[in-house]
């Protein structure tokens, strides 16, 4: 899911990883030759347009809500203007090798992000990689968890979109919630949020590496993590999340910046999480596949959620309760690909598909959007990124809300999604 050009950036920033397309590789190991600290980081500038108008037409309870905007037609984390200025990310960090056996990686976030919702400045990064053991390295500490192959992305070099697919956003992005009051067994309970997101990261421990024979290269990695808050290293409770990602990929070609491969993964992650005073399952699973040769990228994935799922707030104004369910599930899936058709620009395409809170009729949302980019790489330092996304929300079960005001209302929000237009700078150093 990245151009070459991509690639050599996040090489030349992090001094020579060789696994390209193998992000467990590429984000947990070192060369040989890799000097002990080498620092890095990047601002990413944005700027987001909404074409959304204030809510109007609201009936009963919701309309003191007329003349507001939609929570889902504003900007995260401030939640005040359908256009933004912000960075929304503003990473520092280093990385390197200790010796022949042990590196680590360390990074901080000063942006505009759901991470850091609730601090200035988050630690997101915070490992070492031991290499003792043939065919078993070993990582310890706060890094990316072993998931989608969106999530694994590194945002400031590869990652094609200013925002992501709403699969990986409403299932993955880590929204960590408590009960405000009663926990509802069989449909939405009330909940508010009790930390930042955990930007797809948690503190851990993960058996990982890579096998290659001749054209093929085989990949696993096992993580035991808390399952809470990234905020803290401690553990909330006596229970972890094991995930688990198998992949394998069909070498095309090159080597280090020029590799090009045709890879298929799968992935698991099985937990639990305090909801007022019980623990209720969470489970998390996906399968795609991606491909990278010459100018051409394409990648799919297909994401599921069981158990404990988190929506939005609702209804979806600001200052309202998040809506969580304790026996639900969900499905989404996003096929996309780029065309480098200049050696400084590229063309993305994405569609991306989500069904949300499947098991409650009332409360079930489909969310269908397409992306249309364009990449400007100014240098291997700097890029720009333009997308317009086409937005689409439907109530899916509109005879299992009550007629009147509460299934007028639900048309309302769901017709006021509006597109959304975003432009953002990348500047690496």
């Amino acid at each position: 899911m990245r151009s070459r050009f991509g690639v050599a950036m996040l090489m030349g920033l992090l001094s020579g990883a060789v696994q390209a397309s193998n992000w467990l590789q590429l984000q947990g190991n070192e060369t040989a030759d890799a000097q002990p600290i080498r620092t890095f980081g990047f601002l990413q500038p944005s700027y987001t347009f909404i074409d959304a108008k204030k809510a109007s037409g609201l009936q009963g309870t919701a309309a003191v809500f007329n003349g507001q905007y939609s929570t889902l037609n504003l900007n995260w984390p401030e939640l005040q203007q359908p256009h933004q200025f912000q960075v929304i990310r503003a990473g520092l960090g280093a990385r390197g090798r200790l010796n022949d056996d042990i590196n680590y990686f360390v990074a901080l976030d000063a942006g505009q992000n759901g991470v850091n919702y609730y601090r200035d400045i988050m630690l997101t990064d915070a490992s070492l990689t031991f290499s003792y053991i043939p065919g078993a390295r070993i990582r310890a500490g706060l890094f990316k968890l072993p998931t989608s192959e969106e999530a694994l992305l590194a945002v400031n070099t590869s990652y094609p979109y200013v925002y992501n697919s709403n699969a990986v956003l409403y299932m993955l992005v880590g929204l960590p919630v408590q009960a405000n009051g009663a926990v509802n067994a069989s449909g939405a309970s009330s909940a508010k949020l009790s930390s930042g997101f955990s930007g797809f990261r948690d503190w851990g421990v993960q058996v990982y590496d890579t096998f290659v024979q001749e054209q093929w290269e085989y990949s696993y990695a096992a993580m035991v993590s808390n399952g809470a808050a990234i905020e803290s290293i401690n553990d909330t409770d006596a229970r972890k999340d094991l995930t688990l990602r198998l992949q394998t990929s069909y070498l095309l070609g090159g080597k280090g910046p020029n590799r090009e491969d045709l890879s298929a993964f799968v992935w698991r992650q099985n937990g639990s999480r305090l909801f007022g005073t019980e623990y209720f399952r969470m489970v998390r699973e996906g399968v795609g596949i991606k491909y990278l040769q010459g100018d051409y990228r394409a990648s799919a994935e297909y994401l599921r959620a069981d158990g404990m799922v988190v929506g939005g707030q609702t209804p979806p104004f600001v200052g309202q309760a998040f809506a969580a369910g304790v026996s639900e599930k969900a499905r989404g899936w996003y096929v996309e690909g780029g065309w480098r058709f200049m050696p400084q620009w590229e063309a993305d395409l994405r569609y991306d598909y989500l069904d949300f809170m499947t098991q409650t009729a009332a409360n079930e949302r489909e969310f269908a959007t397409t992306t249309l980019g364009l990449q400007y790489f100014i240098d291997p330092a700097t890029r720009v990124i333009f997308n317009y996304e086409w937005r689409a929300m439907r109530v899916s079960n509109l005879s299992a809300i009550a007629a009147g005001a509460a299934r007028s209302n639900a048309l309302i929000i769901a017709n006021g999604l509006g597109d959304r237009l975003s432009m953002q700078l990348t500047w690496s150093f």
